[in-house]
């Protein structure tokens, strides 16, 4: 069966012809006919128009002549179906490898000089913000190749030439299957529920490229394959040495255009994506809510923002620094170890929380900060002994704000509220609990 997406063609529709180059096909069978079926719309699919596949088929030597499509139902007095060869996921045979080798073998044979080393695979389609991603990765030296414009044989000496290749994960990604072997790869994740993709985790053992997975994405809708939304991270920046200096205006434009397009859709917020992505997009969030005029000029439709993170916070702990971000309730830090929070953060996005934490007898309270600042201090070895915090007079008349602190000594405190202190008595503390309480009657 033929798929007529590209990666597919790379791993699904090539993974049973090691058969024809058998010794018993050739010896037993060659003289069989050779049929094939669709799993697509014959108009959208041929061997006549899909030439690149046509051109994978030639390079592999298969005898495209002799392939007959099935398309009504047909009876034979017997079917020889092939193994499979490739598994979609991370297991493949010797012969599927010898497929591979058989097309990198041609590149190389057929090999000219070209002057792209370093290259970004363009997909472009259904994905909010690439273009954005491309230029990025242009800044860097990366030409921009849109392969659906190339034959495969310019392809493939493109691929046998280039240093560095980048692509979004998926079928564009797997063309680095034709590579030589120790080049270097870097793969944008669509989202979480795609980020090592079982089939480019196989494709990498091939030529034992050096791959490099970056999140560089906020994909947080429901619809994994059809809205795509894609930034320039800090991640990113981070592997190419560039400072991070926050988002570009650019970025902001995307991802409303993204939100919109998801909501126009019906789309659903992928709730595992959002937690797994909270902290970028709660950082994300807050520079965006200051950009109110390109909020406004984008017309956003009403209650967007009830896709965005919900109440989180942050603790920065003695050998283990800043932690991963919990949600409301949930605890922050180690109710076992004994090791002591000297900072904390925390984010409501849209609503303003004031903190301030208590040192000592000597140096009291804390300045107040407001959410997300940061209270405390880090790489001082100061523990914090106290917290209070509260909501702001709008806020407060539509939740309580209720916290409680674990101590050295294995006990839980009270749970206090709305700008209440809280005190260890001396006893150093190494997790934290907040919560929310609504106050609606409904």
């Amino acid at each position: 069966m033929f798929h007529s997406t590209w990666g597919h063609a790379i791993t699904d529709n090539i993974r049973r012809l090691w058969f024809l180059k058998s010794d018993d096909f050739k010896s037993q069978f060659k003289n069989c006919p050779l049929v094939y079926l669709l799993c697509t719309k014959r108009e959208i699919f041929t061997l006549e128009s899909y030439k690149n596949f046509r051109r994978l088929l030639e390079i592999l030597e298969v005898n495209v002549d002799h392939l007959k499509l099935i398309e009504q139902p047909t009876h034979f007095n017997k079917i020889i179906l092939p193994d499979e060869s490739f598994y979609g996921s991370r297991e493949f045979t010797a012969e599927y490898r010898e497929m591979l080798d058989i097309v990198r073998d041609f590149a190389l044979k057929n090999r000219t000089p070209t002057s792209s080393k370093k290259i970004y695979y363009i997909h472009g389609m259904r994905q909010t913000g690439e273009e954005r991603l491309a230029e990025y990765f242009k800044s860097k030296g990366y030409e921009i190749i849109r392969p659906e414009k190339l034959t495969l044989d310019e392809q493939l000496n493109i691929l046998i030439n280039c240093e560095s290749f980048a692509a979004t994960i998926g079928s564009i990604s797997h063309n680095s299957a034709f590579m030589r072997n120790g080049q270097e790869a870097i793969f944008i994740p669509r989202n979480i529920k795609s980020f090592t993709n079982g089939y480019q985790a196989a494709l990498n053992q091939f030529n034992s490229i050096n791959a490099n997975y970056i999140n560089s994405t906020l994909s947080i809708f429901g619809d994994w394959y059809n809205n795509i939304f894609y930034i320039v991270s800090p991640q990113l920046k981070r592997f190419f040495g560039d400072k991070w200096d926050g988002y570009d205006e650019d970025d902001f434009k995307a991802f409303l255009q993204y939100v919109k397009n998801s909501l126009s859709k019906g789309l659903s917020i992928n709730t595992n994506e959002l937690k797994y992505y909270e902290k970028v997009l709660s950082d994300f969030m807050a520079q965006l809510k200051k950009r109110e005029d390109l909020i406004t000029a984008y017309d956003m439709p009403p209650h967007w923002e009830e896709f965005q993170p919900t109440f989180s916070y942050q603790t920065h702990i003695h050998k283990k620094g800043w932690i991963a971000w919990q949600n409301e309730e949930q605890v922050s830090g180690s109710t076992e170890d004994k090791l002591d929070i000297q900072a904390i953060k925390i984010n409501f996005p849209n609503h303003k929380v004031y903190y301030s934490v208590y040192y000592n007898a000597k140096e009291g309270w804390s300045e107040e900060v407001l959410a997300p600042a940061q209270a405390g201090t880090t790489g001082k070895r100061k523990s914090i002994m106290g917290i209070k915090i509260r909501l702001d007079e709008a806020d407060s008349k539509e939740f309580d704000i209720l916290y409680r602190v674990h101590t050295f000594d294995g006990t839980w405190t009270d749970w206090a509220k709305n700008g209440e202190a809280i005190y260890s008595h001396g006893v150093k503390l190494n997790a934290i609990q907040i919560k929310l309480e609504s106050k609606s009657t409904c």
